[in-house]
């Protein structure tokens, strides 16, 4: 009798942690492949693609007052070792957007439907739920490309006025909300795409969580990686000016590794503790 009272703690033991395997699954050799093959439809893809939608809304009424902070805020996530010279491309790059011609936009197309392609079929994987179909899928994410700078000009728009509240006030003005907009940003934005991503029910908290757990390791590898950018001078005496092309690729990875855990995170999170209808 004692030792079936003496098993069965064992017995739920073994089923917790074999739950927690297959829920998190975190250390997932695949997910290597996929932030390498995501971090080569960036450069050719993502990125050009951002900067269009970023022309674009910066033209809208309102919003080109907000151009040097967005390119600000870009800039030291794309290419946070070297900001001068991401500066200086993102600067070329937009004086150049308006010869790109009929070729230049069908290649700007074909490489983001692949990379909304490979994007959609990864995190199905991650998130194990049904793949969108091809229209819904470019629809979803186009619109959400679009958005994307619209809401980083809101936010970054928002935080400047508060600031200048704030420093009307003399027991708040010295809060730096500088400090915390990019994190607070970074949480938004990962709640927003861990939840389209998903294409299924994904519970608010367990976003929420796992999207905080992501900003935080984002922001904390970025400020880790330009330390060692700066501290490694290997990369710059083997290859020269190429090794901000170097640096960029690297960087660009390593983030994809911290997305896709997360999303592993937020996955795992939503089985462990139960799935709902995402606002419970």
């Amino acid at each position: 009798m004692g030792t079936l009272k003496a098993s069965r703690p064992n017995t739920w033991l073994k089923g917790l942690r074999r739950n927690l395997r297959q829920a998190f699954g975190f250390f997932d050799a695949e997910l290597g492949y996929s932030a390498a093959s995501l971090s080569f439809y960036t450069i050719f893809a993502f990125i050009p693609l951002l900067l269009i939608a970023l022309s674009v809304t910066t033209r809208l009424p309102g919003f080109s007052d907000q151009l040097a902070d967005l390119r600000e805020f870009l800039m030291g996530y794309l290419l946070p070792t070297n900001v001068d010279a991401a500066a200086h491309f993102f600067e070329s790059f937009l004086g150049d957007i308006s010869r790109l011609g009929i070729m230049g936009a069908l290649y700007v197309i074909a490489t983001s439907i692949l990379f909304f392609k490979n994007y959609q079929h990864i995190a199905s994987r991650i998130f194990r739920s049904e793949t969108r179909s091809f229209w819904e899928s470019l629809t979803t994410y186009w619109t959400l490309m679009t958005l994307m700078p619209i809401g980083l000009a809101l936010s970054l728009y928002f935080t400047t006025t508060a600031q200048v509240t704030l420093a009307r006030n003399p027991f708040l003005q010295g809060l730096d909300l500088a400090i915390v907009a990019p994190y607070a940003i970074a949480w938004a934005a990962f709640i927003i795409v861990f939840r389209i991503s998903a294409n299924k029910p994904i519970q608010l908290k367990n976003a929420a969580i796992s999207a905080l757990v992501t900003s935080l390791a984002w922001n904390i590898t970025k400020e880790l990686f330009v330390a060692y950018a700066v501290i490694n001078k290997a990369y710059t005496t083997i290859y020269g000016s190429f090794s901000i092309l170097l640096l960029l690729l690297l960087w660009v990875y390593v983030s994809w590794v911290i997305v896709l855990y997360g999303m592993r995170l937020c996955e795992g999170l939503n089985s462990l503790l139960g799935q709902g209808e995402g606002e419970e």
